[in-house]
């Protein structure tokens, strides 16, 4: 049953002076907050967790695949990476007493509204989040989070005229078919009550 202890308990004076900021600054500032009110010392909200900023560099290719390509020297005399390759995801919130982590991204992107044409729709950074479905960041992803697999270990919470884009909202509605609560189409980002009701009753539950 629905709480919104989140949306009671947050420092609502505090969260409305960073109203200016960006959407992505608001989403990581409004959620530390009232999860510090409701859960004090439990939850971190990181900025650009490093988690996985390393995982292209270190997996191990087949030899075959290594005579086959421009092979370079991967690590340094000391044994540290010279090069490092992987992923940075937009956020991260962290129970600190269990463990558990839910990885995200927030996308911005145009979309096709009222006043603009099909066109404008056109972009494609709700599909660049789609690797996180493929089999390899899946599992490493899943594993670092410790979540249950009733959901995905990612949430993918979506800004700007695409939130209301009707080819763009069938689309990524068809992608997370099963698993719904793991994105979330933020149209009003001044609506931050919206935003922390959708994480309490539908992911939070799952990092507890």
């Amino acid at each position: 049953m629905a709480t919104n202890e989140l949306r009671k308990r947050a420092n609502w004076q505090t969260i409305s002076g960073a109203k200016a900021l960006k959407s992505e600054d608001i989403f990581h500032y409004s959620l530390q907050n009232a999860l510090d009110a409701v859960y004090p010392g439990q939850f971190t909200v990181d900025k650009h967790p490093k988690d996985f900023s390393d995982i292209y560099s270190t997996y191990e290719l087949p030899q075959e695949d290594l005579d086959a390509i421009y092979n370079v020297n991967m690590y340094n005399p000391d044994g540290s990476l010279r090069y490092k390759w992987g992923i940075t995801m937009d956020f991260a919130i962290r129970n600190r007493f269990n463990g558990k982590v839910l990885f995200g991204e927030i996308k911005r992107q145009d979309g096709w509204i009222e006043t603009t044409e099909p066109a404008a729709g056109r972009g494609n950074a709700h599909e660049r989040s789609a690797k996180y479905f493929t089999p390899g960041l899946m599992r490493i992803i899943r594993e670092k989070s410790h979540l249950s697999e009733e959901i995905l270990p990612f949430w993918l919470v979506i800004v700007g005229d695409i939130t209301r884009d009707p080819r763009r909202n069938r689309e990524i509605a068809y992608w997370f078919q099963g698993y719904e609560s793991n994105f979330y189409m933020w149209r009003d980002t001044t609506d931050i009550g919206a935003l922390l009701d959708f994480f309490e009753n539908n992911l939070l539950p799952y990092l507890l």
